[in-house]
């Protein structure tokens, strides 16, 4: 099957699956939070398929920009639980673009980094806030912006756990599994306490994907 053509079909699966979600979230009663959220961790998967369908930058980037423009659109417009949040949310347009960022310099030359970028953000990120809403009773004040220490061990957990599996699905030598993981998920939890808002979807992945580079 053609690259583009590969392409554009990893746009229809995201699409059906995030709608199927959505759908399947409500039926069971979960909260706005619980789907946005789940649709967070579940988007970040897409890197697995793009490295699995696609073997150039410029051809996986298609989908990332159709994203881009379509949750700015979606921002203002959507009813969705995914779009509509207590305050406007720019996370979903950040989202995509930090993942063409890492898309650019990684994906040909070290996917792995791309992978890691985009797992720790999906699940590190996406499991600090359930587990912080839920859960967050030890509060830290930063810069009038609020996190709980609860969230912030759901982040270094998650994290660990991804790059744990994605370092060993890759081959890396054991020791250098649990000692970069370790690090690397120290790195991505840091990040996300002092990212500013929304802006965390943009950080996370760009520091994570260069912290693996440089570590592997």
């Amino acid at each position: 099957m053609n690259e583009w053509i590969r392409s554009i079909l990893s746009i229809v699966v995201v699409l059906v699956f995030l709608v199927g979600l959505e759908q399947v979230g409500k039926r069971l009663g979960w909260t706005d939070e619980m789907i946005r959220k789940s649709v967070h961790i579940a988007v970040g998967h897409w890197s697995l398929l793009a490295v699995w369908l696609m073997d150039s930058w410029y051809v996986a980037a298609v989908p990332l920009i159709f994203f881009t423009f379509a949750n700015a659109v979606l921002l203002y417009k959507s009813p969705s639980p995914v779009h509509q949040t207590e305050r406007k949310s720019f996370g979903t347009v950040y989202y995509p673009i930090a993942l063409l960022i890492i898309l650019y310099f990684f994906f040909e030359s070290e996917p792995i980094a791309f992978l890691a970028g985009s797992l720790v953000l999906a699940w590190g990120d996406g499991m600090a806030a359930l587990i912080g809403r839920k859960y967050g009773t030890v509060i830290y004040d930063l810069y009038g912006q609020k996190r709980s220490f609860q969230g912030s061990i759901a982040m270094f957990l998650s994290s660990y756990a991804v790059l744990f599996l994605l370092f060993l699905w890759n081959d890396v030598v054991l020791w250098q599994v649990v000692t970069y993981g370790f690090i690397i998920s120290i790195i991505a939890t840091l990040t996300e306490a002092i990212s500013y808002r929304d802006w965390d979807n943009f950080t996370i992945p760009i520091i994570v994907a260069i912290a693996t580079s440089l570590l592997l």
